[in-house]
Parts: C-alpha cells; structure tokens; sequence
C-alpha cells in the first residue's frame, strides 16, 4: 500500500487544547521499529480531564490512547510481526528493563511515567503512529475486530487489572459505582472470576445497560436494606467525595476499595474507620501488556463484549461535548 507523507491528527497543546492538524509528517520506522496504520482509536473520559480540567500530561502531542491497528512498515531487524498483522497497544509503553517491567507491572514502568501513547507521547488521534518499543504490541485474535480491540487496551484493561488487585473471586462480593465505559465492562469481568456484583448509577440507561452486562442488583441510590459494611470490595469508576464516602460506609472490615475513576484528583478519607476497620485503599492504574492479552483472550472466548460504537476521526470533537455532558453510554471509537 501507498504511505502518504503527511496525514491528519488532533495535536494537544496546553494553552491551545485539542486541535486539527492537517500537515502531520508520516513517521519512518527505523531498523527495530514498525509504522502502526490506526485502524480504531477510543476516546477516554481521561482525555477530558486533561483538556478540561488541566491535569498536567505533557504538551504537545497527539491524543488517543485506546488503540488497535496494522503494521504497514516494520524496520530491518524486527523479526516478531510482520507487515499486515493486527495489534492493540499497551498504552503504558513499558520499556522492558525496570525492576516493574521485569516483574510484569509495565504498567508502572519507571522510566515511562508521562510517556505514555496518547498520554505524554504521541497516540492514536491520527492516521499512523510510530512505535519504537514494539513489545507493547500484543496481536488480536482473529475473531475480535479492531473497533472492539482499541475499547478493550483501556476500558476493560483496566477493570481487569483493577479485578486481579482486589483478588476478586467466588466467593466475593462487589459494589460497582458508575457504569460507563469502564464499569460495564467490569461488570462482565467480574462476574467471569464468579462474584456477586451490586452497581449504583444514576443514569436508568446505565442501569439498564448494567443488568443487560450481568449485574445482579443494580440500584440509582443503595436500598435501606443493604448495610453498611455489606460488600467486601468496592469499585468507584467515579471517585468523587461523595461516591468515595459511600465506599467508605459500604466497605466491609478488612475489605478493599479501588477508586478508578477522577472524578476528583484528591479525596478525602475517614482514617479513624478506615483503620480500626483495616480497609484497604488500593490503587490501580490501567494494566499490563500480560493483562492486555488476557482481556483480549476473554473477548476472543465470548465472554467480554464490550460496548462500542464508531464514528469519523474528524467528529471527534463533537463527541468530546457529548461525553462532557455524558449523553452516551458505553465507548465510542473512531475510524480515521
């Protein structure tokens, strides 16, 4: 195929925010990179916090970090792909030498913090994307389109992740804040490690969608007849004060709560309850390339379907709005 030399992409800068370029250069990979032709991008509520709310993330770089492609350029010594295969992205870009990576949490390489895809480093808001550390590409499965791949690198990558470091099982049971993106896609793979799962939203789309995923209860606010201290873990993919404080009163003694969400950037805790009950705050953040393979895997057997639609590239700014206002359920990507 023709490799055009410039292409469209939406570059972020920090006074300036997200903008349509037209005249993007057209990487080369060098002799152990690949050129990635983006096939599917998603768009993260984390985008919006960093244009809106200004969390600081880099500057100057294209957005988009939920992504799935083909290998159209390989350099002359990659021997692991070949030109056509399609991969997702570990968007944490691990490097593979650090003490984390070494153990299997890039996720949080160390040499690798705000140098993530579309987070600090060039992502997939374009029509190619060079990758220079090619183990952070894990090939999908036949049976598993692109458009679903690129929801699955971030919001199921990451209730997966958020799920092995509550050690969720059978015998669990879990209260779901906020089913969204990442929520309904947690509900499933929860239920997949066989635990009981609760889900509070306010939206009845939400909770309609929630039961539709495999909830077993799923309320706008929580019945008189739940207790406090009634689930053992609880994860907020909202993580403001007010649904954080509702982990805190819910949360059993000796059980875990994951607040996933930024909803809020700081929040405040009871630490009297918290450590005379020995709850656990834990923190997680996205997921390795190992977990990648897996949530992928789960996809290819059926048992995760994310809930994706598609638009243009060039609309994403219209949907930036809709997800602001939070008039669409469920992960939107985007066809370059």
């Amino acid at each position: 195929m023709s490799i055009p030399i410039t292409q469209y992409g939406f570059l972020y800068n920090q006074s300036k925010g997200l903008q349509l370029k037209n005249n993007l250069p057209v990487p080369k990979p060098s002799e152990n990179e690949v050129l990635l032709k983006i096939d599917a991008v998603g768009l993260c509520h984390s985008d919006l916090h960093i244009i809106y709310d200004e969390i600081p993330c880099g500057d100057n770089y294209v957005m988009g970090h939920e992504i799935a492609g083909t290998i159209v350029l390989i350099g002359a010594k990659v021997s692991d792909f070949k030109v056509g295969d399609r991969v997702a992205l570990a968007g944490a870009n691990g490097c593979g030498l650090c003490e984390n990576c070494r153990t299997g949490f890039d996720n949080i390489c160390e040499s690798s913090f705000i140098n993530w895809f579309g987070l600090g480093i060039d992502g997939g808001y374009q029509q190619y994307l060079l990758i220079k550390r090619i183990r952070n590409l894990i090939r999908i499965p036949d049976n598993v389109t692109s458009e679903a791949a690129a929801a699955l690198t971030d919001a199921a990558l990451t209730p997966y992740h958020a799920t092995l470091r509550a050690n969720i099982g059978p015998t669990s049971n879990c209260l779901i804040i906020g089913a969204g993106g990442l929520g309904l896609n947690a509900i499933q793979i929860v239920k997949c490690f066989g635990a009981k799962v609760t889900v509070l939203d306010t939206k009845e789309k939400a909770r309609v969608l929630a039961k539709k995923n495999g909830a077993d209860y799923v309320y706008d606010t929580l019945p008189s007849e739940i207790k406090p201290g009634t689930f053992n873990i609880c994860i907020d993919f909202v993580s403001k004060q007010s649904t954080f404080d509702l982990c805190q009163i819910y949360c059993q003694s000796r059980g875990s709560i994951l607040p996933i969400g930024l909803g809020s950037t700081k929040l405040e805790l009871d630490l009297g309850n918290l450590a005379l009950r020995e709850i656990s705050i834990l923190g997680s953040f996205w997921g390795s390339s190992n977990d990648l393979k897996d949530v992928l895997q789960l996809a290819s057997e059926g048992r995760l379907n994310p809930h994706v639609s598609t638009a243009s590239l060039k609309e994403l700014p219209k949907y930036i709005e809709k997800l602001k206002e939070g008039s669409y359920e469920g992960r939107y990507v985007f066809i370059p």
